[in-house]
């Protein structure tokens, strides 16, 4: 569904330059779909803070992106191939709504029980935006719109997890490992996902960044901070290196398996996170501290 994309363009046009709190209010989020509604708790909060967004804190970025967030549309055939192929690989995968959506560049995508938010934004980069006023870490992570299929492939696995299934692994490790798991289905599904971008800088370092996770774990079972979401905090790395960490321990299981479907199954699914790393080359994270 674009919808609430058309309707955040009214807003902007609605509303005076540098004030477009109740242009947002009124015309946006007021009459904003379901998806939506969702994503303004989650992610966007109160129209006053998507407002001080558009405003003041990436008035030029926004000024830029308009002819992008509406290419989405173009999108859908290769988002339904993604789709098929999906099903093929996981017969059991359901497929909730996709509501594509305009944020405050704090989210590409995330879910709902609603559905896939999409924050458009985030993947409107092209010829004419200006993208200066973003965290060069943030802006490392986002791209052009071709790239929303990747999310929606991503965000799509995060809704068929089985949320009953109790985590036999650290929370950091199963944080890491959820995350891994959306990338890796990305990957088998299209050959590439929204984090593609963190191999060049990852794989020759390798050991050093197993190591470092598995000291970071050992040392705070519970705070993956260091490791996903860390925009604010990764200094000269690229941020988000877990979801690499993640997706080398599922792709290892998925590899080392001789149910490959059975293998795609326990990673979408998450029913016992504790064979996907006990089946992966990566066994000695849970073991002693390395």
């Amino acid at each position: 569904m674009t919808s609430d994309i058309d309707n955040f363009w009214k807003a902007y046009d609605a509303g005076p330059s540098g004030d477009h709190e109740a242009a947002f209010a009124k015309l946006y989020l007021e009459p904003g779909s379901p998806g939506l509604q969702d994503f303004v708790k989650e992610r966007i909060s109160s129209a006053k803070a998507l407002a001080n967004a558009v405003d003041r804190s990436y008035p030029k970025f926004y000024a830029g992106i308009r002819p992008y967030t509406l290419q989405v549309e173009k999108q859908r055939p290769v988002i339904l191939r993604y789709l098929a192929r999906y099903k093929e690989l996981y017969p059991d995968a359901h497929f909730p709504a996709v509501y594509f959506l305009i944020g405050r560049l704090t989210s590409g995508g995330t879910v709902s029980s609603r559905g896939l938010l999409i924050g458009t934004e985030v993947y409107s980069l092209g010829e004419g935006v200006d993208a200066s006023e973003i965290n060069p870490s943030f802006r490392r992570a986002m791209g052009p719109i071709e790239r929303i299929p990747l999310i929606v492939v991503h965000e799509l696995t995060h809704t068929q997890v089985n949320f009953f299934a109790k985590a036999k692994v650290p929370p950091m490790l199963a944080q890491i490992l959820n995350e891994g798991a959306a990338d890796f289905m990305s990957d088998l599904v299209t050959g590439s996902s929204i984090n593609s971008r963190l191999k060049e800088f990852a794989e020759p370092r390798r050991e050093d960044l197993f190591r470092r996770f598995a000291r970071d774990m050992a040392a705070n079972p519970k705070d993956a901070s260091h490791w996903i979401y860390n925009y604010g905090s990764a200094g000269d790395e690229p941020a988000d290196l877990g979801y690499w960490i993640g997706n080398e321990i599922c792709r290892s299981y998925y590899d080392k398996a001789g149910d490959k479907a059975k293998a795609i199954r326990n990673i979408v699914r998450q029913d016992d996170t504790e064979a996907i790393v006990r089946g992966s080359n990566f066994a000695w994270l849970l073991d002693s501290p390395k």
